[in-house]
């Protein structure tokens, strides 16, 4: 009876410990992302913003949309979502700048909640302790590595353009390759999620689509090798809804305007190279940073202690490891090719962001399969080190949590932030002096004075002294004016243009 009460007491002990050791793990993210958070109270509406609030206003939101769609770019699903703060502006009255602020915080806890549900299928046998650890993990390290983290977070085209189907994209992906390890039967409700997810993605951009359709043609390969139901109508369904996705984005009328604009475009050969060169850069970037091996260490340490399912094959995870890998891998190689050959210029910064998503999370997925797969051979590693296997419940956690805080502290983003100092403050300060009076003036040409400070995470162009360019036409047109043009920074916000 002793020595039993002596055993309880002993377990309820070690489990406070992992416990503390696993709060570490949530906290640290958190005061991260808690910062970035922060920063949303900052974010302004810029450039291509005011094209979208003018054209909502003069012609609501779905005129909106089918005047872009036939004239400029076929994204349907960013059309809508970019005119999300104008609509919030209507419905409740809330000055426009504070409605940007809210919805550019709402999409920042929605992708932060949805990194947290990608940890649930990434670990299905963790505590939600475990979960919010790991999904705030995630996303802190996603954004510490973010090759532009205004175009990430805190300007609604990016987002709308990239993030939001970056998110949707590694859910669906997340859910067939568990689907698939675990050989069970996705069920009506999961199969309509993920068709209406594969459809709302589709309409973003111009290669998530094909993304979606590598995923779900290797998930049926995937299922045949391994002798599994094949459920191909759940496929097909899914597989079709993003077909239709893209077909509603390459069939724009506007795609030729916005193609004529890239003269250099439609180089195979060149796009060829030049895309895998690119890559290698960006994938070179990725592993310098140090949250990266940081945290693909941790998952596979994590995944090692984990009780796992002894019905699914090593071999099978291992074939699994290596094809989610080999879809990362590619799939980003992709989003690089067709944006040289679309435009014959490197891709953008705010593509790259979802590049980065999507790549990451592959890796992520791999090296938590290989860990399953190899989970005799690593545990016998780690049970050669002088600790028990209590004790590396307990330091496994804490040791990640300390190497993230390093990590995320010397991160590019985590430099940036530090750098830029009070300039958000500042930048916040210049830019509502600027919306007042741009409300407020009577005058129909104007002289705007430009930033004197220039946070690289809040901003990324500021007014021209080229009335007839952006961003420079779409806010004279937001603010009913006849012109805007740039004067000196450091004077008053507004002057009259004599």
């Amino acid at each position: 009876m002793h020595t039993n009460i002596i055993s309880t007491r002993t377990d309820a002990r070690r489990a406070r410990t992992v416990l503390a050791a696993w709060t570490v793990v949530v906290v640290v993210p958190a005061v991260f992302i808690l910062k970035l958070l922060g920063l949303a109270l900052y974010a302004i509406p810029d450039s291509d913003d005011f094209c979208f609030f003018h054209a909502n206003d003069r012609d609501g939101i779905f005129g909106s949309v089918s005047v872009f769609y036939s004239s400029v770019i076929g994204r349907i699903t960013p059309l809508l979502l970019m005119q999300l703060p104008a609509v919030l502006r209507t419905s409740t009255g809330i000055d426009l700048f504070i409605c940007y602020v809210l919805i550019i915080f709402a999409f920042m806890v929605a992708f932060v909640a949805a990194m947290i549900f990608l940890a649930r299928r990434i670990h299905p046998d963790t505590t939600p302790l475990q979960q919010i650890a790991l999904g705030l993990a995630f996303a802190a390290v996603l954004a510490s590595e973010a090759p532009s983290l205004h175009q990430m977070f805190y300007w609604l085209p990016g987002v709308a353009c990239y993030i939001v189907p970056a998110a949707i994209v590694v859910l669906v992906f997340a859910e067939l390759i568990n689907a698939t390890e675990d050989g069970v039967h996705l069920s009506r409700a999961s199969t309509a999620l993920m068709a209406f997810g594969g459809l709302v993605a589709a309409m973003c951009n111009e290669f998530t689509a094909v993304w979606l359709i590598g995923v779900v043609s290797c998930s049926l390969l995937a299922r045949w090798v391994f002798g599994q139901r094949l459920q191909v109508n759940a496929h097909v369904w899914i597989g079709l809804a993003t077909v239709a996705g893209l077909a509603v984005v390459l069939s724009a009328p506007g795609n030729s305007v916005r193609m004529s604009q890239f003269p250099m475009a439609r180089d195979f050969s060149n796009s060829l190279k030049e895309a895998f060169l690119f890559g290698l850069v960006g994938l070179g970037r990725l592993f310098r940073e140090p949250a990266t091996a940081t945290w693909l260490l941790f998952v596979v340490l994590a995944t090692t202690a984990l009780p796992q399912p002894n019905y699914v094959s090593s071999r099978n995870r291992k074939f699994l490891a290596v094809g989610v890998a080999l879809i990362g891998l590619g799939g980003a190689y992709f989003g690089y090719f067709v944006h040289q050959y679309a435009t014959g210029i490197r891709l953008v910064e705010r593509a790259q962001n979802e590049v980065l998503v999507f790549i990451l999370f592959s890796l992520t997925m791999s090296a938590a399969l290989f860990a399953r797969a190899y989970r005799d051979q690593i545990g016998k590693l780690v049970s050669a080190l002088p600790l028990s296997s209590s004790g590396m419940g307990f330091a496994v956690p804490l040791i990640f949590g300390a190497s993230l805080a390093i990590a995320l502290h010397y991160s590019k983003v985590g430099m940036q932030i530090r750098s830029e100092g009070d300039g958000s403050s500042v930048f916040w300060l210049e830019s509502m002096e600027r919306h007042a009076r741009l409300t407020l003036s009577p005058e129909q040409r104007l002289v705007v004075a430009q930033h004197t400070a220039h946070p690289t995470t809040l901003m990324s162009s500021d007014v021209t002294d080229n009335p007839g360019r952006l961003p420079n036409d779409c806010i004279a047109r937001f603010y009913q004016k006849e012109s805007i043009v740039a004067g000196s920074g450091g004077t008053p916000s507004v002057q009259r243009a004599d």
